[in-house]
């Protein structure tokens, strides 16, 4: 029965090792001429790889959605990316049970969500822009 669960364990212990794709990071290479003008820049894959004299890296923040403050005592700005306002967007927050509790449109890049009238607790903010869902958790002081 050790046994067993030390197999289990080893495997679960050595498959990142294995498969370079479960942490692997997406970064930004950008590539620049002689005089330093960037001319290229495209996502990839393999962050970890030496890159030449003329690439530089920077890790991609997937931050489409962000909100503050968090924690919240009632107010939360969420602010949405130029790229995801091409249509309508809105925003549902949802307690620790999956009960929905408030539903907004975002009509703006930066929208108040007013929560002041909540109970304090945990609770999980969906926005929808376009066909694109993000999830994101709010604590209310």
């Amino acid at each position: 029965m050790k046994t067993k669960y030390f197999l289990v364990f080893l495997a679960l212990l050595l498959s990142p090792v294995f498969n370079n794709e479960v942490f692997s990071q997406r970064c930004l290479v950008f590539r620049y001429d002689n005089d330093g003008n960037r001319v290229k820049r495209f996502v990839d894959n393999h962050c970890d790889e030496v890159k030449t004299r003329d690439e530089v890296q920077e890790v991609v923040v997937n931050e489409v959605v962000a909100l503050y403050p968090n924690p919240t005592d009632g107010q939360i700005m969420v602010v949405l990316e130029e790229e995801s306002m091409h249509g309508l967007a809105n925003c549902k927050l949802y307690d620790i049970n999956g009960v929905l509790i408030i539903e907004q449109n975002l009509f703006k890049k930066e929208t108040e969500v007013d929560i002041g009238n909540v109970p304090v607790g945990v609770y999980l903010l969906k926005v929808f822009a376009g066909n694109d869902e993000f999830t994101k958790i709010i604590v209310k002081q």
